[in-house]
């Protein structure tokens, strides 16, 4: 059964929030901290005391609800409070994944487990808003290209550099790797055509054991097959050539191969479908051209393979970093392709991600709505593996025949760094996973939201509403009150930390 995944505006508040529980010793994963015993900032807002309530926009809800799949059941209305305890380290949820169901773990970025060879298809339906002035097609000329419209938030930027899925099979973690062909003297060598002109992948044919959860080649060409076909190629095309029938399609065809030990007609059959898409790059382009939008389940492919790559196999890595203590968890893919739809993230937006761990959120933004996207992460070996999967990103999406928008990422404290600050008046969306930051980091960020333009939104998973009052009451000179903040609840599943729906805030800076 497919989770119940659509967010509600579940309340409005007017008064004093409830009480909170105490502060967990852990703050948030992905989101950079500070710790301060020093006393807020002096302020040219006075604290006292008010009833001001927070403002809804039903407008804006029904016209967000146009993408969405068809209605589920409503989530509970009533509040549910999400143990800080319940929080997680880097990494501790890289096997929670299930056979069959990985479209919906955190592990989707991490290591495949599954031996279907179709991903859920429900995610086809899964669409931002059309953006008509995005052009999702690679164009060659340079100047088409995504460019900063500002020398101040120039930072590291790793080269495009494309590692094919052959480099993940070879080496000490693949030993347990047995050929799905043993009667072939050595593994078998294959390469895969994607929809665009660019050079082919290598992939070796090796499966790893039933219950490991290593990357599985074979698995990734069945997905990126189907993925190709459903989206890239003309459904006529498709048709006539039979290539998704289910008792002699491309798909089958492999498999069938794998099945009765074909090597040679396994070789065929993917060369088959290699000179297909060659054949037919023309009519891809106009597909492509046709598009406004990008299909959740290709961005999430992409997004998948991009982290195999990468980060997978390092994964144990995000475990043994210092200052371990202080992270918490991560937003999954689903949570985020709903904060873009309800923030109105597009191809002319700029997106902002405040402790962006490995940079998950930042280049699904990029890939997916084409916006200019920062992040800046606080801990060294997530802030390095970012900049690899950007550098991977960059190349893999050329493969895909898909434009990038601008990809910028920062080690460092977003409290103190002046790329943030010059990014952030330019800022449409800002993402802060602030789930237990203490009070003094939430004042600081506040101050810092002072600069925002009229219309930013800030997506939050605690509210900014009692972040300068005593004991969480609101004031009616509080910073925050330049905002208007709605109250979402996520559905089940969309979190790191927990299986349960969690609350989260988007507040819109009204001057």
């Amino acid at each position: 059964m497919i989770p119940n995944f659509k967010p509600q505006l579940i309340k409005r508040r007017s008064g004093p929030p409830p009480a909170k529980p105490a502060p967990s010793s852990k703050p948030p994963q992905n989101s950079s901290t500070r710790q301060s015993n020093t006393a807020p900032p002096s302020s040219r807002f006075k604290l006292t005391a008010s009833n001001k309530s927070r403002t809804a926009s039903p407008a804006a809800r029904a016209e967000s609800s146009r993408y969405l799949s068809p209605p589920r059941p409503r989530v509970q209305t009533k509040k549910r409070k999400v143990s800080p305890s319940a929080a997680i380290l880097w990494g501790s949820d890289s096997d929670d994944e299930s056979d069959g169901s990985h479209d919906d773990s955190a592990s989707d970025r991490k290591r495949q487990k599954t031996s279907s060879s179709v991903e859920p298809a429900f995610h086809h339906i899964w669409s931002l808003k059309p953006d008509h002035q995005r052009r999702i097609r690679v164009h060659p000329k340079p100047s088409e290209q995504p460019t900063s419209n500002s020398s101040s938030t120039d930072g590291p930027i790793l080269p495009a550099r494309l590692i094919d899925s052959i480099k993940l099979t070879r080496g000490a973690w693949a030993k347990h790797y047995k050929s799905p062909f043993p009667d072939l003297d050595r593994n078998l060598i294959v390469s895969l055509q994607y929809p665009s002109p660019g050079r082919r992948e290598e992939f070796e044919i090796i499966c790893p054991p039933p219950t490991s959860d290593d990357v599985n080649p074979l698995d990734d060409i069945f997905y990126t097959i189907n993925e190709i076909i459903q989206h890239y190629l003309p459904a006529q095309l498709d048709k006539d050539l039979k290539l998704s029938d289910d008792a002699d399609g491309i798909v089958r065809r492999l498999k069938r191969a794998v099945t009765k030990n074909q090597p040679d007609e396994f070789r065929d059959a993917l060369e088959k479908f290699n000179t297909i898409i060659k054949d037919n790059l023309e009519s891809i382009s106009d597909q492509i051209d046709s598009m406004h939008s990008l299909p959740l389940d290709l961005v999430n492919r992409i997004t998948i393979q991009t982290y195999q790559r990468t980060v997978s196999h390092r994964a144990h890595l995000l475990r043994r970093v210092k200052d371990k203590e202080f992270t918490y968890g991560e937003l999954k893919y689903k949570l985020a392709h709903k904060i873009f739809e309800q923030t109105g993230l597009n191809s002319k937006s700029v997106f902002v991600d405040l402790g962006s761990g490995v940079g998950n959120v930042v280049l699904q933004a990029a890939l997916q709505t084409g916006a200019e996207s920062y992040g800046i992460e606080v801990l060294e070996t997530p802030a390095d593996f970012a900049l690899d999967q950007a550098s991977e990103l960059r190349a893999r999406a050329k493969l895909w025949n898909i434009s990038l928008g601008l990809i910028q990422l920062w080690h460092g404290d977003f409290l103190a760094s002046p790329e943030i600050d010059a990014v952030l008046h330019r800022a449409d969306v800002v993402l802060v996973n602030n789930k237990v930051f203490p009070q003094d980091t939430n004042f600081e960020l506040l101050n810092k939201f002072l600069d925002l333009k009229a219309g930013a939104k800030i997506v939050s998973l605690e509210s900014f509403g009692a972040g300068a009052g005593k004991q969480g009451s609101r004031n009616e000179n509080n910073i925050f009150n330049i905002f208007d903040e709605e109250l979402f609840e996520s559905g089940t599943n969309m979190v790191s930390w927990t299986d349960a729906a969690v609350e989260y805030y988007i507040a819109t800076k009204r001057c």
